[in-house]
């Protein structure tokens, strides 16, 4: 990722999306995200009992801290599951008040579920190998000892994935998992437990986005949407671990 040219239209703010309701899910989705719930509680656990966060552990012999450099050098990739992600900072004006950077995560749907078609939207860009072709789900923003911020998604251009319509990438999620003991298992854990508990939300990020992208064609039919620098982090969500586990408490009686 690099930084881009300046926007040709006026930027579009982040649409901070509502907390989705979950009293209609399956008990078996509630008990999953519950689950999630626990190992997430427990890999911050363990990480603050030692000394480290999710930060310190991608960061950990990589040297300076760079704004933009994509850490741990070389992403992390988890060649079975088809999943991916590295963790980077813009320049403060750029991120969250507080943030001190964000993990951006990634899947490849043909790995996952082949024959999934991308979104053909102006500024597509649509690799014909289909194993080349990656998604973005979503990044997580977390402040400097790693406590999570926000959950937001971007515009095709930020991370030069090959979009896919939300339907389509709400199918994969279920299959989203680091299964890797590196740059630290803690870290690869917690990533994949933040995609389960926080599901509902993904999802909807997904969805809005989806909505947002389709209005700014509406309103700017000159535009490759795709490649718009007036569209760049389009939808967000405040991540909020004791309301998120109160809510599943309250529909699982527990």
């Amino acid at each position: 990722m690099t930084k881009m040219d300046p926007a040709p239209h006026r930027p579009a703010p982040t649409l901070r999306i509502p907390t989705p309701a979950i009293d209609r899910l399956p008990r078996a989705r509630l008990e999953e995200m519950h689950d999630a719930a626990e190992t997430v509680l427990e890999c911050e656990t363990v990480l603050a009992k030692s000394g480290m966060s999710v930060v310190s552990e991608v960061l950990r012999g990589q040297g300076d801290f760079l704004t933009w450099e994509r850490y741990p050098r070389g992403d992390v990739f988890d060649t079975e599951t088809h999943c991916h992600y590295f963790y980077h900072a813009h320049d403060a004006r750029e991120m969250a008040k507080g943030e001190n950077g964000h993990f951006h995560l990634f899947m490849r749907p043909d790995g996952i579920i082949p024959g999934l078609k991308p979104w053909d939207l102006p500024g597509a860009r649509i690799p014909e190998d289909g194993a080349s072709r990656f998604v973005h789900i979503g990044a997580i923003s977390v402040d400097a000892q790693g406590r999570a911020l926000r959950i937001f998604t971007t515009n095709r251009w930020v991370t030069d994935e090959c979009l896919y319509r939300a339907e389509d990438m709400i199918r994969l999620l279920d299959h989203f998992a680091i299964e890797l003991a590196h740059p630290n298992w803690a870290v690869n854990l917690w990533l994949s437990g933040m995609v389960t508990l926080y599901r509902p939300q993904v999802e909807a990020l997904l969805r809005a986005r989806d909505a947002q992208i389709e209005a700014w064609l509406a309103e700017h039919p000159d535009s490759e949407v795709l490649e718009d620098r007036g569209l760049q982090n389009i939808t967000e969500w405040p991540v909020d671990h004791v309301a998120q586990i109160g809510m599943l408490e309250d529909q699982l009686d527990l």
